[in-house]
């Protein structure tokens, strides 16, 4: 597999996964089982693993779509400062996840609490998400190019 398609690999669990986890956050909040609630502490760490190895197979994927004819860097650069606020985002997410999993072992009353944070971060989060993913499909597939909040006349601009 080249740097490209190990990136379109990993991109699509951060923001796929994330969905999920927002899923369960919502269900264990209103679950009184401890386990759930330490179950979406352990799936946002793991979204953060899945995040750095996106981050780091992005600019190899960036070198092989330069090579192909109308792929240029104004047409890349909306997708990597989406990606690298969102792969920050979700690695501060991620590390307060392994911070609550640590916490709560000592004060497990604290896991709602938690979970709650980490749902409203996740919510805000899943824009991030969104805009990355749109405007990564936007370098090599044209008919979604109106769906982001990125026009395609600021992309023409650059």
């Amino acid at each position: 597999m080249n740097s490209a398609q190990l990136h379109l690999m990993f991109t699509h669990l951060p923001i796929v996964g994330l969905v999920i986890a927002i899923l369960i956050n919502f269900y264990a909040i209103f679950n009184k089982s401890n386990e759930v609630k330490k179950l979406i502490l352990w799936t946002y760490a793991v979204l953060g693993i899945f995040a750095l190895l996106a981050y780091l197979t992005g600019d190899g994927a960036e070198e092989i779509l330069k090579t192909y004819p109308g792929i240029t860097e104004s047409l890349i650069e909306p997708h990597e400062q989406f990606a690298l606020f969102f792969f920050i985002g979700l690695l501060i997410l991620s590390v307060s996840s392994m911070i609550g999993l640590y916490v709560t072992k000592a004060k497990e009353t604290l896991l709602k609490n938690f979970n709650l944070y980490l749902l409203i971060a996740a919510l805000l989060l899943s824009i991030l998400a969104f805009e990355t993913g749109a405007t990564g499909g936007n370098i090599r597939h044209t008919e979604i190019k109106q769906g982001c909040l990125i026009s395609k006349q600021q992309i023409s601009k650059k």
